[in-house]
């Protein structure tokens, strides 16, 4: 019932916002777009730096839009191969709810936890600013006119924009636009390619402030377990169980699933011996339950060092990661009105087909196939497995 209160705050949140608008004419005086739930802010102050950045190397940006054409195209097949893939291995008779879902949708408080959310705000930041400013400086660089820069707000949503002049835009060529709307996507690429190697030399980069990993640190205590009623706390370090010494989270994992509800364990904790009655497993009653969330633990080297930054260090790069990629992967599809995909593919249909009904029923395919996959890997998991709501 959590996700109704936080649904109606934030609904709360834009009704206000939106009584705001409409008193003070926001829309009359400044330009911006106000409905229920978006809000979007217009400016032409940064016009004039995207402006000067195109025309002071124009041709290394016409380079740029050439080069990302390349890459847009290798990303549509990307995209497409990933969904047949993930769609085949969700309708495998066997296939296992972990593999399964790689598209799902985004709802702080359903499908995602509020905390994971905030690991959200930079890589969204760091996809869109890029994002929006190649659009701009690529396009403006090829002739097309800029209308006005600015911020969008959906839901709790956020994003930048960078709006050509409609006519302008329809004047130019469609290796003109493949190389704008190309564009886009190809530094949302870079940023994912550059944080790869961060996040797998993660640990050397931590090992000047912190020890190997050695111990299990418990994240979360879960209300009205056994965990709680033995007064262990978020924060604490589990060091052996059973006399059995923890290595890491995985050792500890190991020993959990031997136990058996009712079974009597003992932990030696940073404070002290801890006696515990183990609950029952909710997925299985034959198992033994504790009713904590544990991360690897790695002792601090210095008082400064806290002791929950290697764990989110490494989740904020690996969420980086993940929505560069996903963001690539996901704006590469020729889905009609919205993605860049789909942008990219119709001028270049058009210049490789003279007869523009052909080049128009090829695109349908497209857009087809594209539509009808992304519902299917959306939809088809969820009815086989449910939502599976990400931490």
């Amino acid at each position: 019932m959590h996700w109704i209160f936080s649904f109606l705050i934030l609904a709360s949140i834009w009704f206000l916002i939106y009584i705001l608008g409409r008193y003070f004419k926001l829309d009359e005086r400044y330009g911006w777009t106000l409905g229920p739930l978006f809000l979007l802010i217009r400016t032409k102050r940064f016009n004039k730096f995207i402006e000067r950045l195109a025309k002071k190397h124009a041709r290394f940006w016409i380079l740029f839009g050439n080069v990302s054409i390349v890459f847009g195209f290798l990303c549509m097949l990307a995209s497409f191969a990933a969904l047949l893939y993930s769609l085949t291995i969700t309708l495998l008779p066997n296939s296992p709810v972990e593999g399964a879902p790689t598209v799902g949708i985004i709802i702080p408080g359903v499908t995602i936890s509020f905390k994971t959310t905030l690991y959200l705000i930079i890589p969204i930041i760091l996809t869109m600013i890029p994002h929006e400013l190649a659009h701009g400086v690529v396009s403006h660089a090829d002739g097309v006119e800029l209308k006005s820069t600015g911020l969008a707000f959906f839901a709790i949503f956020f994003g930048a924009f960078v709006e050509p002049e409609e006519e302008s835009l329809k004047k130019s060529s469609y290796w003109t636009r493949m190389r704008t709307f190309a564009s886009g996507m190809f530094p949302n690429l870079l940023v994912g390619l550059l944080t790869l190697p961060l996040l797998f030399y993660a640990p050397a980069i931590l090992n000047p402030f912190y020890a190997p990993v050695d111990g299990v640190l418990i994240q979360e205590v879960i209300p009205n377990t056994p965990a709680a009623n033995a007064g262990l706390e978020r924060g604490m370090v589990l060091y052996s169980l059973n006399n059995t010494h923890l290595y890491n989270v995985t050792t500890f994992t190991i020993l959990m699933n031997a136990t058996q509800p009712n079974q009597l364990i003992v932990l030696n904790t940073t404070k002290g011996t801890i006696d515990v009655r183990l609950g029952v497993h909710p997925d299985d009653d034959s198992r033994g339950y504790l009713g904590v969330y544990t991360l690897d633990y790695r002792a601090p080297k210095t008082r400064l060092a806290w002791k929950f930054f290697p764990n989110y260090f490494q989740q904020q790069l690996l969420w980086i990661v993940v929505v560069t990629f996903g963001s690539v992967l996901f704006n590469a599809l020729p889905i009609p009105f919205l993605l860049d995909g789909d942008k990219l593919l119709a001028p270049f249909l058009f210049t490789i087909f003279k007869r523009e009904k052909t080049a128009l029923i090829i695109l349908d395919i497209f857009r087809f196939l594209a539509l009808a996959l992304f519902l299917a890997v959306l939809i088809i998991p969820i009815i086989k497995f449910g939502f599976i709501p990400i931490r």
